[in-house]
């Protein structure tokens, strides 16, 4: 089996899975009452940045794993996600703080801009330059994890 198609049909599920996460939490969000500004495009554009984000959260997963071999090395990993998303603009967003190191910090941090994606969404509809920044931090994340699968990759496989 070649190297491209093993991680492919990996990441591909990870990608489907992303897609249906982000209907529930569509359809979930419009069942408690949350209106969406972009409409029906809107949910178009929330399912296709859903499915680049988890492919760029799946890849990084699958870096660790084959970099290290080892189950618990990737669960590890879980501390560094979980800070990653509680210094971002996810619960308090950044304009509603101007200064501060909380400000700087979400400022700074990548998964900020996802999250402002996604949001902007709902409350401005279509803002280009928070769409923008979440497109390319999302296909940045997954370009840069995807080289480190594949250098990863070239270190774990061998021809037999």
């Amino acid at each position: 089996m070649r190297r491209v198609s093993l991680i492919a049909g990996l990441l591909v599920g990870v990608g489907v899975l992303g897609v249906l996460q982000s209907a529930v939490y569509v359809l979930m969000s419009l069942i408690a009452g949350a209106h969406l500004e972009a409409g029906i495009g809107g949910v178009g554009v929330i399912l296709v940045l859903g499915s680049i984000t988890a492919i760029a959260f799946g890849a990084l997963g699958c870096a660790a794993a084959l970099k290290t071999g080892s189950g618990e090395a990737v669960q590890g990993l879980f501390p560094l996600f979980f800070v990653l998303i509680f210094l971002s603009s996810s619960n308090l967003p950044r304009n509603l703080l101007r200064t501060g190191w909380f400000h700087t910090v979400a400022t700074w941090n990548p998964v900020s801009y996802l999250i402002e994606g996604f949001r902007s969404l709902y409350i401005f509809g279509w803002d280009g330059t928070a769409l923008w920044r979440g497109f390319a931090v999302a296909t940045g994340l997954t370009v840069l994890a995807l080289l480190a699968v594949a250098g990863a990759m070239r270190g774990r496989l061998q021809r037999t």
